[in-house]
């Protein structure tokens, strides 16, 4: 029986996370019209600072442990003993870690809204948000162990549905029970209790709990292990979150609204790749390292690398003449200025994305995770104090461009460190070349659409680059011909 190449493998599993979070992004892209015409730009604002602030604290509620699973899970699966050990302390230890970080919010809470000049209207949903920082950290613990054992089409239809559910349940609060932003998260909450009971159904199923083998020394080795990584995605969070904090304080809700529309429709775009970038290459080139030497490794990487910067390249291109029309066709007029930075915010989303999942591999493969949390934390400080001079002077637009930068800072502080492991050095710039030309030619024939309707000129700018892009990467890529013409029977 034969095993499938690396880059086969990439692709495959690529292909499974890729589809599933284009799906739930859809969804979303659904669910933003509604809002943005039903909630004020201040409403706005504080929904977004409050789905924020349940990322920022689940991080501290996993503390380091969930990351721990993809390291360790290996050669404690060997024996049944070893495995309950494992499964009994990955959940006894991360329940206990979620209800001592729900405790600390609390607490937290209410000794910072006051700083952050949250109204007292809005108080309410901060304390709602606290349910989830209770129970997301015990449902990543389990998406880790489907993810390590090879579940992914399984989990990217857990998580679409859980999507559904959420837009079902959020819509329906929304409207008819708690009726507003508390009914909305009233609504998400609920559903993520849903999707916690499918988790553990198949988590129970799968795995015996005995709280007497549930090991601190083991939980310790984990989060030891995890616990740079931790401060890793906390630092990427508060790189990618921390300017909405800043917005609120020095501009206010409504400003804070515009930019996370702005901000949340270049996340939708870049995420389809990042997010299935994310799930899928780090363990191929991990297990590849190991058994196949650097060589190959950087073989793989720079493959994986070309195909991931064209699709870079014609996304970000593609994304300017469509998005002024995309921005008032989705969320309304009052959000069309959000279209002047919306394209920085997605440039910056595309570098720290590569930063942090391609461009580091050879100071993750080296267990470099120090120099991983000290490149990310100097692009946050620098991320910081730019925001502190631009917000105050130039509102949103300031978020942005500080955002940019300091991304761009982390890009170089990670090639700098990373490539004398991993280097990245067989591009062939006469091919990117030709997608960067391609792209510039798709742009100028794109913008010369324009129709009395936004929702048209979006529909037909759309169309007419897809059919340039598709015709442009097959004129140049042979062998992707060949497969399509094998699959179309041309």
């Amino acid at each position: 029986m034969t095993t499938a190449s690396p880059f086969k493998t990439f692709i495959s599993r690529f292909s499974h996370f890729l589809s599933g979070n284009l799906l739930t992004k859809l969804l979303g892209f659904i669910t933003l019209p509604v809002l943005t015409r039903l909630l004020t730009t201040e409403q706005y604002g504080i929904l977004s600072l409050a789905t924020t602030t349940i990322m920022l604290w689940v991080v501290f509620a996993k503390a380091g442990l969930s990351e721990g699973i993809f390291r360790y899970y290996r050669s404690y699966s060997e024996t049944q003993e070893k495995l309950i050990e494992f499964s009994s302390t990955v959940l006894i230890r991360g329940l206990i870690l979620s209800v001592l970080t729900f405790g600390v919010y609390f607490v937290m809470l209410f000794v910072f809204k006051e700083k952050l000049k949250i109204e007292n209207e809005y108080v309410a949903c901060f304390v709602i948000i606290a349910f989830f920082i209770l129970i997301r950290p015990l449902d990543n613990i389990v998406s880790n162990l489907m993810i390590v054992t090879g579940k992914t089409i399984f989990l990217n239809v857990i998580g679409f549905m859980a999507k559904i559910v959420s837009f079902c349940l959020s819509l329906f609060f929304f409207f008819y029970i708690v009726k507003g932003i508390y009914g909305y998260l009233i609504g998400s909450l609920l559903s993520e209790v849903v999707l916690t009971i499918v988790l553990f159904y198949w988590f129970f199923k799968n795995y015996t709990i005995d709280v007497r083998k549930s090991s601190w020394p083991l939980a310790g080795k984990l989060i030891k292990f995890g616990a740079p990584l931790l401060l890793t995605e906390l630092s990427y969070l508060l790189l990618s979150y921390a300017d909405r904090y800043m917005i609120i304080a020095y501009r206010g809700e409504d400003a804070l609204g515009i930019y996370s529309v702005g901000y949340n429709i270049a996340m939708y775009i870049s995420d389809g790749l990042i997010f299935a970038l994310s799930y899928t290459i780090v363990p191929i080139f991990v297990e590849m390292y190991e058994k196949k030497g650097r060589q190959e490794t950087e073989a793989f990487l720079n493959k994986c690398m070309y195909y991931v910067l064209v699709s870079v390249i014609i996304m970000t291109f593609g994304y300017f003449p469509i998005a002024r029309d995309l921005f008032t066709t989705l969320a309304s007029n009052k959000y069309g200025d959000a279209a002047v930075f919306s394209p920085i915010i997605l440039i910056s989303n595309f570098i720290l994305g590569l930063s942090t999942n391609m461009l580091n591999a050879g100071l993750y493969l080296e267990k470099k995770s120090v120099r991983i949390l000290v490149n990310m934390l100097i692009a946050l400080i620098i991320n910081i104090i730019l925001n502190v001079i631009l917000i105050p002077q130039y509102g949103v637009i300031g978020a942005a461009i500080a955002t940019l930068l300091a991304c761009i800072a982390l890009a170089i502080l990670t090639i700098q460190s990373s490539f004398k492991y991993i280097s990245y050095n067989k591009f062939d710039i006469k091919k990117l070349s030709y997608y960067v030309a391609l792209s510039i030619i798709m742009v100028v024939i794109v913008t010369q659409i324009n129709t009395a309707k936004d929702w048209v000129s979006l529909i037909a700018k759309v169309a007419t680059g897809v059919v340039i892009v598709i015709s442009g990467v097959l004129f140049q890529e042979k062998e992707l011909l060949a497969a399509f013409r094998s699959y179309t029977k041309l």
